[in-house]
């Protein structure tokens, strides 16, 4: 095949890699406002939208794997194959995360969530950032910029474990009801979740640098 044409199905899937981290970007958004105001119609439609962001995720394998499978593609080609596989497992990955943060919010109702927890969005704004970093990092092949998104996880790990400690405070320090309980509980579930997005904006930022560099490097692994 040509190598324009074969150029013009790279840069379809890189497109498609794009559009993925749009909507899972948006899904994250989305699930923390609906954790934030327990709109229950907000928190649904994160759930229910999971399904279009593996549908997505499938269907660019499938790409992938088809043009792998009969364009001859070279070196080259190949680890920019290899990587893309790689991103969008992790894109459908931290979907998944966000979802998980919006049935919480389902679960949760309108009992309290400990949401006076202010470290809880800053700490989901770092991972949106990671996140929007580390696809821009692939995209524009900047190795430097994915190593510095590479370096805003410690910030998204020191969040966390304050989080943790303050929780861990709450609960060995003050006799709580089932309802208090389940609040502290699920705000550990919920910061988890958000830590784990961090953790796989890295893995996207570790495959930019593989495809500038053709090493595949484990930057700044968590200990989580």
């Amino acid at each position: 095949m040509p190598r324009t044409a074969f150029g013009e199905s790279q840069q379809h899937a890189e497109d498609g890699v794009r559009l993925l981290a749009s909507r899972v970007e948006k899904a994250i958004v989305d699930s923390m406002e609906a954790l934030r105001t327990r709109n229950m119609t907000l928190a649904r439609a994160v759930v229910d939208g999971d399904t279009d962001v593996n549908q997505k995720r499938y269907a660019l394998e499938e790409e992938v794997l088809q043009m792998m499978a009969t364009q001859a593609p070279v070196a080259s080609d190949l680890r920019e194959s290899v990587s893309i596989l790689s991103i969008v497992a992790d894109l459908e990955r931290i979907g998944d995360h966000a979802e998980g943060i919006a049935r919480i919010a389902l679960f949760l109702g309108d009992q309290p969530l400990a949401s006076t927890e202010p470290d809880l969005w800053v700490m989901a704004e770092k991972a949106r950032e990671m996140l929007r970093g580390s696809i821009d990092s692939f995209l524009e092949r900047d190795e430097a910029a994915a190593r510095a998104i590479c370096d805003l996880d410690d910030e998204v790990d020191q969040i966390y474990d304050r989080i943790h400690r303050h929780v861990i405070e709450q609960l060995s320090g003050l006799p709580l009801d089932a309802q208090e309980f389940d609040s502290y509980t699920h705000l550990l579930w919920a910061s988890h979740n958000i830590e784990r997005m961090g953790d796989r904006a890295t893995n996207i930022c570790e495959r930019a640098i593989f495809l500038v560099t053709g090493r595949f490097e484990e930057i700044n692994v968590s200990s989580y």
